[in-house]
C-alpha cells in the first residue's frame, strides 16, 4: 500500500505536547482537569465546549484530509458506517453486517438516517465516497488508505476504472464492499478514518472545487454539523437529523485554531476554553491538575537517500549519526523530559498478536545514551568511502518548521551532534505547509525533522511509510526484503507469522539506519472538570467530544 503522512504530523505538534513510550497505557476519559471556571453551560441553556489546537484544518473534504486535526473535525459532523470511540467500535450508519467466511466480503445493512438537508444517506453515498476517494482525478494525498478495498491500488493508479472498485449498493440500504485481502483491523479503521465516510454526489458537482471549502458547501451526516468556518473558528452544532441524536449532549461545540500555545494556555486561565494542550515547557507548572494520554506520534528524522550531499545517503554516516546521539540528553534538553526517547519505528502500544506490540517484541537498538566510540568507528568507514580526510569537513543540512518549538529541537540536534562527531550541522527552518506541501515530497532537504501518528493499531502503518512504492516514502527508501516482507504480511492469514514478518521488517529498517529515531509522545492538557466523557485514542482521533457532556 501506498502511504501518507496524516497527520500530521509531528513537527508542529511538537509545540503542544503528546506522546510517550513509557508505560504505554491510555487514560481513556480526562482526569483531574483544571479549577478554571469557564461557566460553559452555566450562562444559558446551551451546553458548549470550547477548545483549540495550533494547527489549523488542512480541509473539511473528507476525500482530502490528511491531518489528525482535519480527521478529529470530520469524526464529528459525518457519520460512517462504524463509530469508533476510544478504541471502541459501534454501529454507525451499517446497524449490522456480514463478514465472508474468508474474511473479503462485507455486507453492510444501512439503517434510516437523513443528510443533515433532509435528504436519506444511501449505499450510493459509501460507493461515491470511495470512487472519489481513489480517484486520480481527486488527487488525493490519502487515496492509500482506500487500498484496502479490492482494486483499490489499480484505480489509483488509473489502470482500472473507477467502476472496478470492490464496492457496490445492491440497493439503498445494503452495501457490498470487498476488499483485496482479510484486514482483522478493517472496521477500527473505517471507525475513525475520514475517507471512509459517505459523500454526497450531487453537493460535490454543485459546488466543485470548492466543495466543503466552507461550512455551508456541504451536508453532513453525523452527531453534528458544521455551521461556521469564520476567523479561523470552526463552529460546531448538534444535528437534529443524526440518527443517534438523543445520544449527543452538547448543543455547540467551537474549535479555534490558536497558533501559540501559551496563548491558548492563557485563554484556558481566564475561562474562555475549556480545553487544552500544554506545551512542553508549561507541564511543570501544572503537575497537580494536569492530565495525559498517548497521541501515537513517534517522532524521528528522515534521511534523504538520493541527497545531492553523498554523505547523507551513506550507510555508515547515517550509523554514526544514529550511535552518536544521547537520546536521553535529547529529550532533556528539548522537551523538558515530557517525551520519552525512542530508539525503534513502532510505537509499542498497537496492537500485536495477543497483547501490545511492545510486550511481545523487543528490537536489539540503539543505545539511548549513545555510543560515541561506536559513532566515530562508522564514521571513519563512512569518511574514508565518500573523501573526507577530517569530520569537520563535513556538513549536513537539518530542516524544521518555522515554529519555536521545532527551532529548538533542531538546535539541540545541532549541538549534540556536532560536539560528539565534530561534524557541522546547518538549520534551515521552511513553514509547515512547505515542508509537508514540497520539501519532504520533492526530496528538497538531506535531513528533516517529522514523524507519524498511526491511522490504526498495527505495526503496518509505521513501516509502511518506508516501503519503495510508497508515496509517503520521503527517505527513498529502498530494500528488497523489506519491501517483500510487508507485501507477504498482507495475505498471511497466521496472525503469529504476520506480525513476525513485520518485526522482522522492523529490524531491517533499523539495521539500514534509514532514519534517526527521537521520541514518542504523551499529551498534557488541561479539561475543565465541569465536562465529562471527553475521550482520547492514539489512532487517527486524539480527541473526541462527540459524546461529551458538561453539568
Amino acid at each position: 500500500m501506498k502511504k501518507r503522512l496524516l497527520s500530521l504530523l509531528v513537527a508542529v505538534s511538537m509545540s503542544i505536547g503528546a506522546m510517550a513510550c513509557g508505560a504505554y497505557e491510555t487514560e481513556d476519559t480526562a482526569a483531574d482537569a483544571s479549577t478554571a471556571d469557564t461557566g460553559s453551560g452555566s450562562e444559558s441553556s446551551e451546553k458548549v465546549f470550547r477548545y483549540s489546537d495550533t494547527v489549523e484544518p488542512t480541509t473539511i473534504d473528507p476525500s482530502k484530509a490528511n491531518s489528525i486535526v482535519d480527521n478529529e473535525l470530520i469524526h464529528a459532523c459525518q457519520e460512517s458506517l462504524v463509530r469508533g470511540t476510544g478504541g471502541k467500535v459501534e454501529p454507525g450508519i451499517a446497524e449490522s453486517w456480514e463478514l465472508s467466511e474468508d474474511g473479503l466480503t462485507y455486507t453492510f445493512h444501512l439503517r434510516d438516517t437523513n443528510w443533515s438537508d433532509g435528504q436519506p444517506v444511501t449505499a450510493d453515498d459509501f460507493v461515491y465516497g470511495l470512487q472519489r476517494l481513489l480517484d486520480p482525478a481527486t488527487a488525493s494525498e490519502y487515496a492509500f488508505i482506500g487500498e484496502y478495498v479490492k482494486n483499490g491500488y489499480e484505480v489509483e493508479t488509473g489502470e482500472m476504472e473507477v467502476s472496478e472498485l470492490g464496492v457496490r449498493a445492491e440497493d439503498d440500504k445494503t452495501l457490498v464492499l470487498e476488499l483485496e485481502t482479510p484486514c482483522a483491523y478493517f472496521l477500527s479503521m473505517v471507525g475513525t478514518a475520514s475517507q471512509y465516510v459517505p459523500i454526497r454526489k450531487d453537493i460535490v458537482e454543485s459546488y466543485g472545487a470548492d466543495f466543503a471549502a466552507t461550512a455551508d458547501k456541504n451536508v453532513y451526516s453525523g452527531p453534528f454539523k458544521l455551521v461556521s468556518t469564520d476567523n479561523m473558528m470552526y463552529v460546531f452544532e448538534k444535528n437534529d437529523q443524526y440518527w443517534n441524536k438523543d445520544a449527543i449532549n452538547l448543543d455547540r461545540v467551537e474549535f479555534s485554531v490558536i497558533s501559540e500555545p501559551n496563548t491558548a494556555v492563557a485563554m484556558y486561565e481566564n475561562g474562555e476554553l475549556d480545553f487544552v494542550k500544554l506545551p512542553t515547557d508549561s507541564v511543570a507548572q501544572y503537575d497537580d491538575i494536569d492530565s495525559e494520554f498517548m497521541n501515537g506520534n513517534e517522532d524521528y528524522l528522515y534521511i534523504n537517500e538520493e541527497s545531492t550531499n553523498k554523505i547523507v545517503s551513506n550507510k555508515n554516516f547515517r550509523k554514526a549519526l544514529n550511535y552518536g546521539l544521547n537520546r536521553n540528553d535529547y529529550i532533556a534538553l528539548a522537551t523538558n523530559n515530557v517525551y520519552s526517547p525512542s530508539n525503534t519505528l513502532v510505537m509499542p502500544l498497537v496492537g500485536g498478536v495477543s497483547k501490545s506490540y511492545g510486550e511481545e517484541y523487543t528490537l536489539d537498538s540503539y543505545p539511548l545514551d549513545g555510543d560515541i566510540d561506536v559513532a566515530k568507528e562508522y564514521l571513519e568507514k563512512a569518511m574514508s568511502e565518500e573523501g573526507y580526510s577530517d569530520p569537520s569537513e563535513i556538513e549536513i543540512e537539518l530542516t524544521t518548521t518555522d515554529l519555536e518549538a521545532s527551532k529548538k529541537i533542531a538546535e539541540v540536534l545541532q549541538e549534540l551532534w556536532q560536539n560528539a562527531l565534530g561534524i557541522t550541522v546547518t538549520i534551515r527552518q521552511v513553514t509547515y505547509a512547505d515542508i509537508y506541501g514540497s520539501v519532504l515530497p520533492n526530496g528538497d532537504y538531506q535531513i528533516a525533522y517529522g514523524g507519524w501518528g498511526p491511522d490504526y493499531s498495527d505495526p503496518y502503518t509505521y513501516l509502511e511509510l518506508f516501503k519503495s512504492d510508497c508515496s509517503y516514502n520521503y527517505s527513498n527508501y529502498k530494500n528488497d526484503e523489506f519491501d517483500k516482507l510487508l507485501e507477504d504480511s498482507k495475505t498471511e492469514t497466521d496472525v503469529k507469522a504476520r506480525m513476525d514478518m513485520l518485526n522482522e521488517a522492523e529490524k531491517i529498517i533499523l539495521e539500514d539506519a534509514a532514519f534517526v529515531p527521537l521520541q514518542c509522545r504523551q499529551q498534557h492538557y488541561l479539561l475543565n472538570d465541569k465536562f465529562t466523557g471527553v475521550e482520547f485514542y492514539f489512532c487517527s482521533i486524539n480527541i473526541d467530544w462527540v459524546y461529551a457532556d458538561v453539568e
